[in-house]
């Protein structure tokens, strides 16, 4: 059975916070490829969960995109508040701002699609683990996006013109890691009842 650990890692300008190791993502596409490779004989909910350990797979690797941008965003706010060259604040900030899309782009919120686990928070797989469907597995998505009900980060409507602003922004960014370990932690859960499911 595949182990989802965890460890502390300290992140530039906000306070230490857990985040998943990398090689989680790999665990979870071993454990998809596994699933395949069994072939007769699996789980009868095999192709279920696969799918739905493909759909985390995704999902992580969007968490680890989104955590980069985090990491430089929270650098370019620090260098924000020692500079008190305005051109240069202007530049950092339009960098953050830059970053703010990317953000949306990797979590999928610039598309439509529905059952995308890192933009919509009414998206959800359901998966059977039984051939009766009396048990279930629901694997929820939830909002990375940079908007109030994802991740929360403001634009720089000042430019970085002021302290203010980017105290504000520095504290969003800190509270934004929070919620992204809180999602990764929830799909490497999901995971992890999903593989114990089909091992059982």
């Amino acid at each position: 059975m595949l182990t989802f650990a965890r460890r502390k890692t300290d992140l530039i300008a906000v306070p230490a916070v857990i985040a998943p190791e990398p090689d989680l993502v790999i665990d979870v596409a071993r454990a998809r490829l596994a699933l395949a490779r069994r072939g007769k004989g699996a789980h009868p909910a095999a192709h279920a969960i696969r799918a739905a350990l493909g759909a985390i797979e995704d999902a992580l690797i969007a968490v680890d995109a989104i955590r980069a941008a985090l990491d430089e965003a929270a650098e370019l706010a620090a260098d924000a508040l020692a500079s008190k060259d305005e051109g240069r604040r202007a530049i950092l900030a339009e960098r953050y701002d830059d970053l703010r899309q990317a953000i949306n782009e990797s979590c999928g919120a610039t598309t439509k699609e529905a059952d995308c686990l890192t933009a919509h928070v009414k998206a959800r797989i359901e998966v059977s683990l039984d051939q009766k469907g009396r048990a279930r597995h629901v694997v929820r998505g939830c909002d990375l996006s940079t908007g109030a009900q994802g991740l929360d980060l403001p634009p720089p409507l000042e430019a970085f013109a002021t302290d203010e602003e980017i105290q504000g922004v520095t504290s969003a960014v800190a509270l934004a890691f929070q919620r992204l370990d809180r999602a990764a932690q929830i799909f490497l859960d999901d995971a992890g009842a999903l593989t114990a499911a089909a091992q059982a």
